[in-house]
């Protein structure tokens, strides 16, 4: 398991983060640390190296770690505190530069599946990229999740389709995405999303901000292409999810 630490200068900024990431990540095998302000009560805005290194022998115990820091000196700190662990341990953490908030909600989201470090890490780093699309469209937004050839091909050589409406009011935001993408996990399938509503482009489903980036709303039309031995199993449980609306 991928466990995360957030670092940051501010107690109360780094604590809500993991709130709402355990809001999005429910699994108790994952764990995530906060290293955060400093003096007795972490009230004082700051970074403490020592701290940070503790509550990283903390968590390569059970793991990996990928760490999400807020500012330049929580960089440097994370950095002093790398160099007081042995070579061994150091080797099973992982900086990421990723944005604080959306990259903690996206990693942790990934690393709840049982995802690799790398898997987790690409994850966080691609958390604004649903937020760019929304805010400056097509154009201004990367395409790495766009289904690749090969998958294309996969899927339309075996694969089962599935066409549904979106029907809860908020679309596939954060939380119905997350738990789009944990049904998945659960299943020997793989899943690709075209919204032919919104006009986009067949979409491989890999994580919660490939399931964001298809900007579903409330009314949209999507197509699920599934493969696999589960891909029967898997839409028929998505299915369920849309018309339950996801819970909310």
């Amino acid at each position: 398991m991928v466990n995360i630490l957030l670092v940051s200068h501010s107690y109360k900024l780094a604590t809500g983060t993991a709130e709402l990431l355990h809001q999005m990540a429910t699994s108790e095998a994952l764990k995530v640390r906060v290293a955060a302000g400093i003096g007795d009560d972490h009230e004082e805005i700051g970074t403490n190296a020592v701290e940070i290194m503790e509550a990283l022998m903390e968590l390569t115990m059970d793991g990996e770690v990928l760490v999400l820091m807020d500012l330049g000196s929580a960089l440097l700190s994370t950095e002093m505190a790398l160099q007081m662990l042995d070579e061994e341990t150091a080797a099973r953490v992982r900086m990421c530069p990723a944005p604080f908030v959306e990259g903690a909600i996206a990693a942790g989201v990934q690393a709840n599946m049982g995802s690799s470090l790398q898997e987790v890490y690409d994850e966080a780093m691609g958390a604004l990229d649903a937020k760019r699309k929304q805010i400056l469209g097509e154009e201004e937004t990367p395409v790495e999740e766009a289904a690749s050839v090969q998958e294309k091909e996969a899927i339309t050589s075996d694969g089962v389709e599935l066409r549904i409406t979106v029907t809860n009011a908020s679309g596939l935001h954060a939380r119905p995405a997350a738990t789009f993408v944990q049904t998945i996990k659960k299943h020997d399938a793989k899943l690709s999303v075209t919204n032919l509503t919104q006009g986009g482009e067949e979409v491989a489903i890999k994580g919660m901000i490939s399931v964001m980036m298809l900007a579903a709303r409330q009314g949209d039309e999507l197509i699920l292409k599934a493969t696999g031995n589960d891909r029967q199993a898997m839409l028929e449980e998505l299915e369920q999810l849309f018309l339950d609306n996801f819970g909310e």
